[in-house]
C-alpha cells in the first residue's frame, strides 16, 4: 500500500501533499486522522461522519481497508516519534528524530483527542494487539526512561486510553500495570517486549498463574 495515494481532505488533496509540509504542532494531520480512523462517534471534525455498525463490519473483512488502516497507523506513529517494529506483536520503537516529535506530542493536547480517537479504530476493526503495543510502549517510556510523562498525558492514558481496549482481560491487566509503574514500579524495555510476546503465543497478555502441584 502506497499511502501517499490516500485521499485526506475532500477536495482530494493526498496524505503526500500534507504529511511533508506538517510542522510540530501544526493542526493540518486532523484532516488525515479523521478520514483515516472512522469510529462509531461523532467527532469534532464536520466532516468526520460517525461509522455505522454494517460499515464497520464490512471494514473489518475488507482486506484493503485493513492495509490501509495498518499504513495509517505507521504514519501517525511516525508522527508521533515511533514506529511499528513487529505487526505482529505490536512492538513499537522509537522513529528517527523522535526527541522532537515527542515534544510536539506533549506540547500539543488535541494530540490526546487523536490517539483517543486512533485507539478506538483499531479496536473496531479488530487490531486491537496494536493497541496493547502502543499502551505499553508509552508506559515503558514513562516508567524507565521518563519521557512522554507529563501529568496530562498520563492522565489521558490512564482514563481514555487504557480503556479503548475491548478485551477485558488485556484491559485489567494493562490497567494493573499502569497503577504499578505510577507507584513507582519499572516497566522496563525487557518487561515490554515479554508482555507482547507472550499476548503472541498464548493469547493472553497476563503471566500464567501457577497451580499448586506446579509449584511442588
Amino acid at each position: 500500500m502506497n499511502w501517499s495515494t490516500i485521499t485526506v481532505t475532500s477536495n482530494g488533496c493526498k496524505l503526500s501533499d500534507i504529511y511533508p509540509l506538517v510542522a510540530p504542532g501544526d493542526y493540518l494531520m486532523n484532516y488525515y486522522d479523521v478520514r483515516s480512523f472512522p469510529i462509531r462517534e461523532n467527532g469534532m471534525n464536520f466532516e468526520a461522519q460517525a461509522l455505522q455498525p454494517h460499515e464497520a463490519a464490512a471494514m473489518k473483512e475488507d482486506s484493503d481497508v485493513i492495509e490501509r488502516i495498518k499504513a495509517s497507523y505507521g504514519l501517525m506513529l511516525d508522527f508521533y516519534g515511533m514506529c511499528l517494529l513487529n505487526f505482529k506483536t505490536g512492538l513499537i520503537g522509537r522513529s528517527e528524530g523522535y526527541k522532537a516529535r515527542y515534544r510536539n506530542l506533549l506540547q500539543a493536547p488535541h494530540n490526546n483527542l487523536r490517539v483517543t480517537r486512533i485507539l478506538k479504530c483499531l479496536s473496531e476493526m479488530g487490531l486491537e494487539h496494536l493497541n496493547v503495543g502502543f499502551l505499553l510502549h508509552v508506559l515503558n517510556e514513562q516508567s524507565e526512561h521518563k519521557q512522554l510523562n507529563t501529568s496530562l498525558l498520563r492522565d489521558s492514558m490512564d482514563r481514555w486510553w487504557a480503556n479503548c481496549l475491548r478485551n477485558e482481560a488485556d484491559r485489567e491487566w494493562i490497567g494493573l500495570t499502569i497503577k504499578k509503574a505510577r507507584s513507582g514500579e519499572i516497566f522496563s524495555r525487557e518487561n515490554y517486549e515479554a508482555s507482547l510476546q507472550r499476548r503472541k503465543e498464548t493469547g493472553f497478555i497476563a503471566e500464567p498463574q501457577l497451580k499448586c502441584s506446579d509449584a511442588a
